[in-house]
């Protein structure tokens, strides 16, 4: 018994956090999003990103190194340019960051929605940061997400944000 708890510590370890669902855009979006994340308040979005325009979702942690937004894109958008749109927002990351190392891609189902999808990691100030790109089209535009947070604490976070991918619902 021993033997499979000392097993099972590196695992607890690392357990994943507590999601709530999250509904926006009038109720069409469902997601999963950790406790752990909340609004992020106006000044820690002009530390981070200057003055961008605020998007419809901005979850952060306390620290501001696990992050979860959200926004539509203005360009009318179908389905079947999910996996054009996904190679575009690649090649244009790619040309602005020369420090890109993409670790995956691809265009999936979730909850019968076609979902296009990126992970990488790039180089921060001063230290690297794992991005999870994810998108869909709602309303005929697409429906973009960014997770992200260092790249310390990837491993602590990667499969949460599997889950949050996995929970888009969108009605």
């Amino acid at each position: 018994m021993r033997f499979l708890i000392l097993l099972l510590f590196p695992v607890l370890s690392f357990s994943q956090s507590r999601l709530d669902t999250l509904r926006f855009l009038n109720g069409k979006v469902k997601i999963l999003a950790p406790q752990e994340l909340k609004p992020m308040s106006d000044q820690m979005w002009t530390a981070k990103y200057q003055k961008r325009a605020r998007p419809l979702l901005v979850l952060s942690d306390d620290d501001g190194e696990v992050n979860l937004l959200a926004d539509m894109t203005p360009q009318p958008a179908a389905e079947s340019q999910l996996a054009s749109f996904k190679d575009f927002q690649i090649q244009q990351l790619k040309s602005r960051r020369p420090d890109l190392e993409l670790l995956s891609d691809g265009v999936k189902t979730i909850n019968g929605k076609k979902v296009g999808y990126f992970t990488f990691v790039t180089q921060a100030i001063d230290q690297k940061v794992f991005n999870y790109y994810f998108f869909t089209i709602v309303d005929g535009k697409v429906l973009f997400f960014s997770f992200n947070c260092i790249e310390k604490l990837q491993k602590k976070w990667e499969q949460t944000a599997d889950q949050i991918v996995a929970s888009l619902k969108i009605t």
